[in-house]
């Protein structure tokens, strides 16, 4: 039977630079047993990329006893050891101590690319951790790792580096990067014993045992601490509305939005051990419920599963109805133009500092909040849905059709093919994978079908796979092919809510399939543009509501 700790472990925390002062002085050490270094390269930049966005990287494990004089080797870093009465041998986290100081202890690069798992360099442009370029020299603007864990170090870096004056964005990054990995905190847990089976005993139930916390388990307990409000009682909550599960990381992301923080990265760098977010975890939930209540009702979204990037858009939503949670009827109307402006421009894909853009432009006053973040999405040269006059559907990337359509298609309120009762899009969703069936057999979707264009005349290439799809729920022991062909066939009402009209009936018993697909495709194509000009509302005024614009007489 393995013996008793005889004192309980102390837990501490240390900072990054705190943790590698020590392992240059000779005190952080590697026991015997300890497997030999697996890391790749990856690896190793995806814990240092961790450490600069404030991801948790794991508790370490260290035995505290003595240490004889010795060479110490962490990747290509050689200590000369002096023996110490206080030594900490790496119980578990060797790997990972090991490419800290691997990367942030480097000796220096030199005039020669490196070439070890250990050399990294900082992109000050993107802001992205990258190894050597082949035989390359780096560019000017790459940050070698090794200059950033001491802060003179680093501002001499600045000092030589020649775009200091063109681009002082780069000189605010660098300083960033080398608070972010000087100061963050590594959970640690230092065990005083002097029987070495019981810390091979707590290795390997460490290591092959349990379960490790979430991002947003370790958020519950440190930074909320009740049961009741916690990240899955809040999500939970709001399954209510019938929008979905919204996933606890993404309430967490618009926990931080809503207390004004950086939502973009993670929270650890950004808070303190005393903060509490009790109180910001209830007005989130409040914030959160009405900007789902705008997007089914002003937006016309019905479910967080027909949301466009919701990792941005309902965090950035959230953000905005905590700090006007009653919008006027004028401003809800130009925050849906903007929402879709956003979604049409460009898919929303938002990069973090344009997403921090938006959240700069949220102000206290909420008619200049939204003409600020109007302004930020100018109208495009060309609007893809127009071209040609005709919409232009983007490439699903598989067997659904793409997200725009579906929701368009949801805009005719799609009813039941046996009931004719029209259809609730977030019960239907709620419980199916996405809610759209094939109406043909699926086609092939390598091979785009063949359709004539007019008589004898020749062929064109129509990619139909979108039009292949209605919005139903499964239909028990048939399909929606066959309970279109039955006889009576639903009615015209029903057939007009999913796009089609009794005469298209007849191409699916008759003509080829294609035939079919182009028919539909004649009829959703103006259902769509219809839907997004009515949503963006481009060719209309964007100008806030008459009441903001009405002067005090006693305002000078």
């Amino acid at each position: 039977m393995p013996s008793l700790l005889t004192r309980r472990p102390e837990t501490k925390s240390f900072s990054i630079e705190d943790l590698l002062d020590r392992v240059r002085r000779g005190e952080v050490r590697i026991p015997d047993f300890q497997r030999p270094l697996r890391w790749t390269e990856e690896d190793v930049r995806d814990l240092l990329d961790s450490v600069y966005r404030g991801y948790p990287i794991g508790t370490l494990l260290f035995w505290r006893r003595e240490a004889p004089a010795a060479s110490v080797s962490f990747g290509p870093v050689r200590i000369d050891a002096p023996s110490t009465s206080q030594g900490l041998w790496a119980v578990d986290g060797q790997q990972r101590v090991t490419a800290l100081a691997g990367v942030l202890l480097h000796p220096a690069y030199g005039d020669e690319p490196g070439r070890d798992d250990f050399h990294l360099y900082f992109d000050l442009e993107t802001e992205e951790l990258l190894p050597p370029s082949g035989k390359d020299v780096p560019p000017p603007h790459w940050l070698p790792m090794n200059e950033v864990l001491d802060s003179e170090s680093l501002l001499n870096w600045l000092n030589r580096y020649p775009g200091r004056e063109a681009h002082p964005e780069h000189i605010r990054a660098a300083i960033r990067l080398g608070k972010a990995i000087r100061e963050y905190q590594v959970p640690a847990y230092v065990v005083d014993t002097t029987d070495e089976k019981v810390l091979r005993i707590i290795f390997k139930r460490l290591n092959t045992a349990g379960r490790p916390l979430t991002d947003e388990e370790v958020f519950n307990a440190l930074y909320v601490g009740s049961r009741s409000l916690s990240l899955e009682s809040v999500t939970q909550g709001l399954r209510e509305l019938g929008f979905g599960a919204v996933p606890e990381s993404l309430l967490l992301r618009a926990v931080l939005a809503v207390r004004g923080l950086d939502f973009t990265r993670g929270y650890q760098e950004q808070l303190s051990q005393d903060d509490d977010f009790t109180e910001t975890v209830q007005r989130t939930e409040r914030a959160l419920r009405d900007a789902i209540v705008f997007l089914k009702r002003d937006a016309f979204i019905p479910h967080l599963k027909l949301l466009p990037a919701p990792e941005s858009s309902l965090v950035l939503l959230t953000r905005f109805f905590q700090l006007h949670p009653e919008p006027s009827p004028r401003s809800r109307e130009l925050l849906s133009r903007w929402f879709w402006r956003h979604v049409v421009f460009g898919g929303w894909v938002l990069k973090p500092a344009e997403a921090l853009e938006v959240v700069a432009a949220m102000r206290s006053d909420e008619e200049r909040s939204i003409q600020a973040m109007l302004a930020q999405v100018p109208p495009p040269l060309i609007r893809w849905w127009m071209e040609s006059g005709m919409p232009v559907i983007p490439n699903s990337g598989g067997l659904q059709p793409p997200l725009i359509l579906r929701i368009a298609m949801l805009s005719l309120q799609p009813r039941h093919l046996v009931t004719g009762a029209v259809l609730d899009a977030g019960a239907v969703l709620d419980a199916e994978p996405d809610g759209f069936l094939p109406i043909q057999p699926l086609l092939d979707t390598h091979a785009r079908p063949l359709v004539r264009v007019s008589g004898t005349g020749p062929f064109r290439l129509v990619d139909g796979v979108p039009f292949n799809f209605l919005f139903h729920p499964p239909l028990a022991g048939t399909s929606p092919l066959a309970v279109l062909q039955s006889q009576p066939p639903p009615d015209v009402e029903v057939l007009a809510s999913h796009g089609m009209t009794p005469g298209m009936l007849g191409l699916l018993a008759r003509a080829p399939p294609a035939l079919f697909l182009q028919q539909r495709r004649i009829r959703l194509e103006p259902v769509l543009r219809q839907f997004l000009e009515a949503r963006t509302r481009w060719e209309d005024s964007d100008r806030p509501s008459l009441q903001s614009m009405i002067i005090d007489d006693g305002e000078d």
